[in-house]
């Protein structure tokens, strides 16, 4: 999603004391947090990036959440609940069935190796350049995203803003203020402060919600009134109370797509990605670590409603406010107008400071998981052999602001390449797949397989669906016929990469040893 700052937006950034208290005392709190966690000491790079696996399974809880809600959730959201139903609620049960699957197959696993990063569980058993590549592929999957996701929250906040902060000063706050706690306090910094970042979310969008609602004329009754006659800028009327819209018989093939790709793209993410993955490991209790990866897929569809709800009741506080929509040509815009241009002091600074905290909450873990990721996949093995553990936490250190540094330079180049953005949105579709493949051979299989073997497998479905995507985008420049077949199906990228590898592996293993026969 690019956002960008809309000059006829009739509302312009006016923070009162009460706001500016607001955003000041949130700083202060993270800062506190990082020299708080930065003076507990860490002389391992398991204490640094796991806490020394130490953190309350609820704070691991709030943190895994806070990982998942970006800005893009806390501004998208409730556009899709402005401009149309709630169907997405319920959409994707695929969701729920991977968060119990992983958290039953591959997290016992982690947990049993004692990892800190999760490919150290397939070099337990294809070796070490097995490891390699399953990093690589992280890094260079997250690298991506985490620089769209960068790129897109500084646009958010610049919007949020109402352009009173430039894009370029957006990207080093974002980042800047990430780096200022996660460097010093690492693992431990991270999870407190994600739990600050997760009750920032939830209190400002239930303050948001409160204060639409209060100021709708006939409150609650009035929104669903005008939930239930919303009319469509085509002059169409329809139903934003369809629940189960995706439910009806028309819609249950789209459905079983969904939940399928849903179920392995989740899969993926929550088991294979070390972004995710880093979270629950660090938990003070195996079982409850696993509890609460199955959590967040049910509290994903109170989150996804409250945040639908917002945009649904912004739809009718429109209805009797036309000049909050006035103009606007991205509903994307429609939350932030709300924000700076209705919203009273004191709910404004707190509305910033959890847009601010969606941002953060995202932006911090992927820039530890990918120090985790170099640090103990590539820095350990190649370069730091017999490096005592004060040095590699030092690295880890260095590696964090490094990355930080990336994020800033590349945030800066990529603002308005869309395309690359496009493409960057949909690298997990080429990467994703294969990785989850070759976890479920390493986890659930004992067949013997060779790296390279394992380098091959991983790369074929790579090399093919990136290759039909540049076809399909080479001969349709983006639209006709091949564009429209790659913006539908690009999904199945993932199913196709996920069962690729293992089918594969089977045909690949090596023949099981039979022990000799001895003579009589």
């Amino acid at each position: 999603m690019a956002m960008r700052y809309n000059e006829a937006m009739p509302v312009s950034l006016s923070l009162g004391p009460l706001d500016a208290g607001i955003l000041i005392a949130y700083v202060i709190v993270l800062a506190s947090i990082g020299w708080w966690a930065a003076h507990r000491t860490s002389k391992t790079t398991e204490e640094y990036f796991l806490a020394n696996r130490s953190i309350p399974w609820l704070v691991t809880t709030a943190s895994f959440v806070a990982t998942c809600i970006s800005a893009l959730t806390f501004i998208g959201t409730p556009a899709e609940g402005y401009a149309s139903d709630y169907r997405f609620l319920l959409s994707n049960p695929g969701d729920i069935l991977a968060t119990i699957f992983i958290a039953m197959v591959f997290l016992p696993h982690f947990q049993k190796l004692r990892v800190t990063s999760i490919y150290q569980a397939v070099a337990e058993r294809f070796g070490p350049p097995a490891r390699t590549t399953c990093s690589a592929y992280f890094l260079l999957t997250r690298s991506l995203a985490s620089t769209v996701r960068i790129v897109a929250i500084a646009k958010v906040l610049e919007v949020v803003s109402g352009g009173g902060i430039s894009y370029p000063h957006c990207v080093i706050i974002v980042v800047g203020g990430i780096l200022a706690y996660t460097t010093l306090g690492g693992g431990r910094a991270i999870a407190w402060t994600d739990l600050v970042q997760f009750t920032l979310l939830v209190t400002g969008a239930v303050s948001a919600l409160v204060y639409i609602v209060t100021h709708v004329p006939g409150g609650i009754p009035a929104i669903i009134e005008a939930g239930r006659h919303a009319v469509r800028p085509d002059g169409s009327v329809y139903n934003k109370f369809n629940f189960l819209e995706m439910y009806k018989p028309a819609n249950i093939g789209l459905l079983f797509l969904m939940t399928i790709w849903g179920f392995f793209n989740s899969s993926a993410a929550y088991g294979t990605d070390q972004d995710m993955v880093q979270r629950l490991l660090a938990c003070n209790d195996n079982r409850k670590a696993r509890w609460s990866l199955m959590a967040w897929g049910l509290a994903g569809i109170p989150i996804t409603f409250l945040f639908l709800s917002i945009g649904v009741a912004l739809y009718a506080y429109a209805q009797v406010h036309p000049e909050l929509v006035a103009g606007m040509t991205d509903n994307d815009h429609v939350f932030p107008r709300f924000i700076l241009g209705a919203m009273p002091h004191g709910l404004r600074g707190l509305l910033l400071a959890a847009v601010a905290s969606a941002a953060m909450g995202s932006a911090d873990s992927a820039m530890a998981s990918l120090s985790t990721a170099f640090t103990m996949d590539f820095y350990k093995p190649f370069w730091g052999k017999g490096a005592s553990d004060a040095h590699m936490v030092k690295v880890s250190k260095l590696s964090f602001v490094a990355f930080g540094l990336f994020f800033m330079v590349c945030a800066m180049a990529l603002r308005r390449l869309d395309n690359l953005l496009w493409l960057a949105f949909r690298i997990i579709a080429f990467t994703y797949g294969p990785l989850l493949g070759i976890f479920i051979v390493a986890i659930m299989t004992d067949w013997k397989l060779s790296a390279r073997k394992v380098l091959g497998l991983m790369l074929t479905p790579t090399i093919l669906t990136f290759g039909l995507a540049m076809i399909a985008w080479a001969l349709s420049g983006g639209g006709g016929f091949w564009g429209e077949l790659h913006k539908t199906y690009w999904r199945l990228y993932t199913i196709f990469g996920t069962l690729f590898v293992p089918m594969g592996a089977w045909l690949l293993k090596e023949p099981a040893q039979r022990p000799a026969v001895r003579p009589i």
